[in-house]
């Protein structure tokens, strides 16, 4: 998730240092066990990273102007693109993307290497034109707070140029934890006081009311993923398995302090999907490239 996906860069370090036998790159002992599901995927794809991704993604509707304010002036925002997906989004406004992920289980068989689970949160712009051809559509995430138990992670996010805050997350080794009102809640924070950085979601099922369909979620969460346009994450979720059987339509809040936003935000009454799917994701970056 860079992001994205996960958009990290993870695997350098690895390369350089992988050994014929079964590699573990885990900064601390296990001190607790997640929920999610095995990678089940990884030999499909041995020249891949892989792993499931799990958590909550909501989009934020905030004024196009606002989402003008804080993406770099030099991208292109391409209203066409998200409003054909979305032809009743209102009107005047940006579907800014919020989530906390974990990624689980994180495997590179070409390499017999497995890395240390990891939790993310982010604020999140999609359908940005680089390039000025009105058609290629990348997402921008420029800021991650990520667990702080995990410099290996975060050092591969840094290589895609991206502002790194370790952070604690609670839950600490699954994507959210269910409160007794039956609400789900994700909480990531880095520092103290007014220094600290931090997002939260909760959210509850939503069956009723889904304003964005779970392709509108695919096209956005698939589309390559930047900080700088040097170097792009072409991290891929898949939601042709039985993972994505379990999708739940959402509504919630989001409430952060985090950048590009200086001040603190809350949102409230967002739609998006709980889910958890299979990601790959190469494992050196790549040249961002303009779609053909």
């Amino acid at each position: 998730m860079i992001k994205l996906s996960s958009l990290f860069h993870l695997i350098l370090t690895i390369i350089h240092g992988a050994a014929s036998s079964q590699k573990v790159i885990s900064p601390l002992p296990d001190t607790c066990i997640s929920q999610d599901a095995p990678n089940g995927h990884a030999q499909q794809y041995p020249e891949f990273v892989s792993g499931n991704l799990n958590g909550t993604t909501l989009i934020v509707p905030i004024p196009l102007e606002a989402a003008r304010q804080v993406i770099p002036q030099e991208y292109v925002i391409v209203e066409e693109a998200y409003r054909e997906l979305l032809p009743s989004f209102p009107a005047g406004m940006y579907p800014m993307m919020a989530q906390i992920v974990h990624d689980h289980d994180l495997q590179l068989p070409a390499y017999n290497t497995s890395l240390a689970d990891f939790s993310r949160a982010s604020l999140e712009f999609p359908f940005i034109d680089i390039y000025g051809d009105g058609r290629s559509s990348f997402r921008w995430a420029d800021t991650f707070l990520m667990s702080a138990e995990n410099p290996l992670a975060i050092e591969g996010a840094k290589g895609y140029g991206v502002t790194v805050h370790p952070a604690a997350f609670d839950p600490p080794c699954d994507a959210y934890r269910t409160l007794p009102g039956g609400a789900n809640h994700a909480h990531a924070q880095s520092g103290n006081g007014t220094q600290s950085n931090f997002m939260t979601i909760e959210s509850k099922p939503s069956w009723g009311h889904v304003p964005y369909p779970l392709d509108f979620i695919q096209n956005i969460t698939n589309q390559p993923v930047f900080a700088n346009t040097q170097i792009c994450d072409y991290f891929v979720r898949l939601f042709n398995t039985t993972l994505t059987d379990g999708a739940v339509p959402v509504v919630g809040t989001v409430k952060a302090k985090l950048e590009p936003f200086m001040e603190p935000q809350s949102w409230r009454s967002v739609y998006g999907w709980q889910m958890a799917t299979p990601f790959l994701e190469p494992p050196v970056p790549a040249e961002c490239k303009q779609t053909e």
